[in-house]
């Protein structure tokens, strides 16, 4: 009973913390002690990459032969099995080699907080969430397209792009709620190692710095749950711009 009480009390005094003038102006030393800027750019960035690659191969769907389908699909399949660790060995050998031979320093692939690398980050960030949602939502973009609604308007003359908007997407639009929680998870897991492997800094290197120094101010359990708030921000973000969506095609 007595641990029970401690937790009650750690979450209150948490609580009472968290909703304060000096706990948001914590939050800010955070974000800019630790580089908060280029993981939540970089994370926005994946997610607004990933689902813009979403919607075209979504439109441009119905022109693709079936098995071309499986073809891409299987060539995902493959890039898919490829480490993280070894495209990142891959890329920097090759751009070593490329400036060997031509002098040109095609890509940054060591950063510092001041300077971090940007383009090779996102290229890793974005490429196997992009893989796995395709290949996941492969299966629900057909059967809207074959669904006897979007035939028999098609057959009715409306134009491609009416359609798509206002009936493929929000058929879509469910399924990709439910599978964007876990690809933000694995852009945040990522995100991790590219901020190690880069020497970049950012959120998740000062979150785990936490449990190797533990923070002279505010408790603990106050500085992790700052460095969560930040970090899901990008992802709150997105589920609000997916339920405005929801509610103007509703209204429409």
């Amino acid at each position: 009973m007595g641990n029970l009480d401690l937790l009650v009390e750690m979450v209150k005094e948490s609580i009472s913390q968290i909703f304060t003038y000096r706990y948001l102006s914590d939050l800010l030393v955070i974000y800019q002690q630790t580089s908060g800027d280029y993981t939540l750019k970089l994370i926005s960035a994946s997610l607004a990459i990933t689902l813009f690659s979403l919607l075209v191969y979504s439109y441009y769907f119905p022109k693709l032969k079936s098995k071309t389908v499986l073809r891409v699909i299987k060539y995902l399949e493959d890039i898919e099995s490829l480490p993280v660790l070894g495209i990142v060995f891959f890329v920097h050998w090759m751009s070593v080699v490329i400036y060997k031979e031509t002098s040109i320093y095609l890509f940054k692939t060591v950063g510092t907080p001041r300077e971090p690398a940007i383009i090779v980050p996102l290229v890793i960030l974005s490429i196997f969430p992009i893989i796995f949602l395709i290949k996941y939502m492969t299966p629900y973009i057909k059967d809207v397209y074959q669904s006897n609604y979007f035939v028999f308007a098609k057959s009715l003359g409306y134009p491609k792009y009416k359609l798509f908007f206002s009936y493929v997407i929000p058929n879509l639009l469910t399924f990709l709620e439910n599978i964007m929680k876990f690809i933000y998870l694995e852009m945040i897991t990522v995100m991790l190692f590219i901020e190690i492997q880069f020497n970049t800094g950012g959120l998740l290197t000062g979150l785990r710095n936490t449990q190797i120094m533990p923070p002279n101010s505010n408790s603990p359990q106050v500085i992790v749950i700052s460095y969560l708030l930040l970090l899901l921000s990008p992802y709150l973000l997105m589920s609000l711009l997916f339920k405005l969506i929801n509610i103007f095609i509703s209204n429409k």
